[in-house]
């Protein structure tokens, strides 16, 4: 990989916080919305929505907290938060996977464990792509880079997946009469 400078970090920086903000705005004013609208809704779907939302907004944390670090603070604290954000990842991830089989059989996406199974294998790869690459005590700013770029696009695709769930709101909402009096 080419040198990675510190415009390129501050760059990826600028780009998770809009994406952060960006799906706030999508979860809150969208999903949430609709999830508030549904009475009848199953105890099992605004659990995975949240811990959906939990995993994104760690995913697009990476990029922006390592973004940040790398360029401003001694290589030590980039680690620490890296480890830090990857223990948080990692129990995000096994709190969507515990909750996928319950809501998958309430709303009848596909989409959800696609995003599942492929998120599941990338954030293996992102947590653990740093410390292949440079060893356990210097991973470069390179190595944390693929990881960040690694980050990006998962939070990317699960973004798509929960702002496409709009759609199976819409189902629920149809199947549970809401709107209809």
């Amino acid at each position: 990989m080419q040198a990675v400078s510190d415009a390129f970090l501050f760059t990826i920086a600028e780009v998770s916080a809009t994406l952060i903000g960006l799906f706030v705005v999508g979860v809150f004013f969208y999903i949430d919305k609709g999830l508030r609208r549904l009475h009848d809704i199953p105890d099992v779907v605004a659990p995975y929505i949240r811990a959906g939302t939990r995993i994104v907004l760690v995913l697009y944390a990476i990029p922006l907290g390592l973004s940040l670090t790398l360029v401003v603070l001694e290589p030590i604290w980039t680690r620490l938060l890296f480890v830090l954000l990857s223990l948080v990842l990692v129990a995000a991830n096994l709190d969507t996977a515990a909750r996928i089989r319950a809501f998958v059989k309430v709303v009848g996406s596909s989409s959800f464990p696609l995003n599942e199974v492929g998120g599941t294998v990338a954030v293996l790869a992102l947590v653990l792509i740093p410390w292949l690459l440079g060893g356990l005590h210097h991973p470069s700013r390179e190595d944390f880079t693929w990881a960040i770029l690694l980050s990006l696009l998962v939070g990317f695709f699960s973004t798509s997946t929960v702002l496409l769930s709009v759609f199976d709101i819409i189902r629920l909402e149809a199947a549970a009469g809401v709107g209809s009096k």
